[in-house]
């Protein structure tokens, strides 16, 4: 982390201990030691970081404090001591716990990017979120220097991680927001204290803890909350009525509604190939290398963002124009002479039912078998039978339109969508699987075939992605 001499005051031993509260188990020799930020994986640390040891679903990071030590951890953050670990040669900082600790220092260190002129976006959403946080960051960074939210850091250990990340060198700050459980946004916001925030949409996300729209919308919007006034907010199209319901934002504030047929999007996006052309001013275009169609939303949000901080037309198509999709996210893949088309990273109704469209919609030049690989959407509570059951009727109408030859289904609640495909698609171009077994692999990519487009899309904990390397291996060998 390259740090000007504010920042340098901050990251301090003297520093970490003020802002937690801490005790020095062992002082490092130098309390005024620079520090080159923090970790809280011992496998990436740098020397001279802090290694915060956090305790995890599968890991405890006081498991690895030693190894942290010995990559180069200058100071280790702790809530626990054993007696091997007061042999390292690091400091050591007792906590009550260290997640708090997390929180403590973001805080402290988000007041010291805005005395540094640090300009912090959060981007909320039930969906695109990821990939519009990606496209804003592309944009300002042709006019400015800063940086955005590594991969997916969009939870109570992400959003800490990535204002800890930034520089007081950096002019802007793209934070990604995430939730799954009413709170969350609210309690992120509170760290973040966004000078701008935009809201990608309202959908069917985490049904299980939310309970119904009004319920998402409550806890998307909880962003607004910690806007300071005059704030630029940027609200989606559809969103917009949600926003007005639920959200408590200041009146002052500088809304601008965007989306197809809003702000400047003269006229919608078509389809050109595997890429899309929409207008976003009376003289500028642009062809965006991104094949789904509501990515043309996640654009505009990224050109009304950019347009704020004063990046030019220009500069904002030549961008935009170079963007390339996030991982797992609808990109396209080539193993041989078959496309995959991976939108592996999550899935929930709306998602999925976009991603079928994107099949749908697929170039069929050469022509091929449209294939689909679909696993459950988890965390939708009492919504997961009506929410499986409409993504089989979808499959059914493809079906019968021809736009869809052969279908996978895997896990126990797509058999509510099995039961609405029986008898509406041939028999032997359906399959089901409770679970993904050792054989799994070898019968999903068995009616593949070259030329053939392939859909693979299912929630985060279903794992779909591992499936994959068999169907690259079977192409390509």
């Amino acid at each position: 982390m390259k740090q000007n001499t504010t920042s340098q005051r901050c990251w301090t031993p003297v520093w970490l201990q003020a802002v937690t509260g801490g005790r020095w188990l062992k002082p490092p020799a130098n309390p005024d030691l620079p520090l080159s930020g923090l970790s809280i994986d011992s496998r990436s640390i740098k020397p001279g970081q802090v290694f915060l040891a956090v305790k995890g679903e599968q890991f405890d990071g006081h498991d690895f404090i030693t190894h942290a030590t010995q990559s180069g951890a200058a100071v280790a953050v702790i809530e626990r001591v054993d007696e091997a670990e007061e042999n390292t040669s690091a400091g050591l900082l007792l906590v009550d716990k260290t997640v708090t600790a997390l929180h403590q220092l973001a805080r402290s260190y988000r007041d010291v990017l805005r005395k540094s002129g640090c300009r912090v976006i959060a981007v909320v959403g039930s969906n695109g979120k990821t990939t519009t946080r990606h496209l804003i960051h592309a944009v300002l960074s042709s006019k400015f220097k800063g940086t955005q939210s590594p991969k997916s850091f969009n939870n109570h250990l992400g959003v800490p991680l990535t204002l800890l990340g930034a520089s007081t060198d950096d002019q802007y700050l793209v934070a990604e927001v995430g939730t799954n459980h009413p709170g969350e946004i609210d309690a992120l916001g509170e760290l973040l204290k966004p000078d701008a925030a935009v809201i990608t949409c309202i959908g069917n996300e985490h049904m299980e803890f939310f309970g119904d729209l009004q319920g998402v919308a409550e806890e998307e919007t909880a962003i607004t909350q910690h806007l300071p006034p005059h704030a630029d907010l940027f609200i989606e199209t559809d969103a917009y009525p949600w926003v007005q319901k639920t959200s408590t934002f200041n009146p002052d504030s500088n809304v601008i509604v965007y989306g197809l047929g809003s702000s400047g999007a003269e006229e919608q996006g078509r389809v050109l190939g595997a890429r899309q052309r929409f207008a976003f001013s009376a003289t500028q275009t642009i062809d965006l290398p991104l094949i789904a169609p509501h990515d043309i939303n996640n654009a505009l949000a990224a050109i009304e963002v950019g347009r704020s901080m004063g990046v030019a037309d220009s500069q904002i198509k030549s961008a935009l124009e170079k963007i390339r999709p996030m991982p797992g996210r609808l990109e396209v893949k080539h193993f041989g002479p078959v496309t995959v088309i991976d939108d592996t990273y999550n899935a929930n109704p709306d998602s999925t039912l976009a991603a079928l469209n994107v099949l749908a919609e697929y170039p069929k030049d050469p022509p091929g078998q449209r294939v689909v690989v679909l696993a459950d959407m988890l965390e939708l509570g009492g919504l997961a039978e009506e929410a499986h059951r409409e993504v089989g009727k979808t499959l059914s109408k493809m079906s019968g339109a021809g736009s869809i030859q052969h279908i996978t289904l895997i896990g126990p609640r797509m058999a509510w969508a099995a039961e609405e495909l029986a008898g509406n698609h041939p028999k032997d171009g359906l399959t089901h699987y409770l679970k993904i077994d050792a054989d799994t692999p070898a019968n999903i990519t068995e009616p593949i075939r070259p030329n053939d487009v392939v859909l693979f899309k299912g929630s985060r904990g279903m794992q779909l992605e591992i499936l994959l390397p068999a169907l690259r291996g079977l192409f390509t060998e």
